[in-house]
This record gives C-alpha cells, sequence and structure tokens, in this order.
C-alpha cells in the first residue's frame, strides 16, 4: 500500500498440506523496481514455512525476464510435468497441475523451502 492506494499483489494457494503455488505477483507500473515484487515473494515463502509447507511452485510468463530473475535470485528452478509427475505419481500430478491452471506461454519453476 502506499497512501491507501494497493501497489502490488500476490495471489497464492495450497495445493496439497506440505504444497503451495504462488499463481499471480503484480505491481503497479509506477512501482516497479522498488523491490515490491521481492517483498511479496518473501512475504509469500514466509507464510508458506509458517503454514508448514515444504516446496513452492509458481508459474512465469516465458520471456518475463524480471520475474524470471526474481524467482530465479530466490532459489527457485525451472521443473516439468514430467520431474511433478515423477516427485507425486501421475494423477496427483495432473491434479495439482490442474489447480495450477498453467496456460501455454508459462514455465513453471519450484523451490524446496523446508
Amino acid at each position: 500500500m502506499a497512501s491507501g492506494t494497493p501497489v502490488g499483489l500476490v495471489m497464492l494457494k495450497t495445493l496439497e498440506p506440505r504444497v503451495g503455488y504462488i499463481y499471480y505477483i503484480a505491481v503497479a507500473t509506477a512501482h516497479r523496481k522498488m523491490g515490491i515484487a521481492r517483498l511479496l515473494l518473501e512475504d509469500s515463502l514466509r507464510r508458506f514455512r509458517e503454514e508448514g509447507v515444504e516446496e513452492v511452485y509458481a508459474s512465469v510468463e516465458t520471456g518475463n525476464a524480471p520475474s524470471e530473475g526474481l524467482f530465479l535470485s530466490e532459489g527457485f528452478a525451472q521443473t516439468s510435468f514430467g520431474e511433478v509427475s515423477k516427485r507425486f505419481g501421475t494423477i496427483r500430478a495432473i491434479n495439482m497441475y490442474r489447480m495450477m491452471v498453467i496456460v501455454p506461454g508459462e514455465s513453471l519453476m519450484r523451490k524446496k523451502i523446508a
């Protein structure tokens, strides 16, 4: 918030008891490059840790270098459906992907936090 006006937004989901998902981070154009997205991401990870989440996924629009850079700088790494399927099994991975609503043009990133 800046002068009572929202300047940033983060949307989170818990996919399973120990798996979180950062669905969306946005910062108003006039407030970008001020560290707000990083604060939102750090706060999200802190919240997930407090809830006992052990790993967090995030979808990032392919080619969005600032967003990709932010997640990479916080220890996220690219992953894929195949890797998620190996970790959780195919059926659980499909259900997780449905909850994530990953669309064409987005890539999936993962970070272990516990």
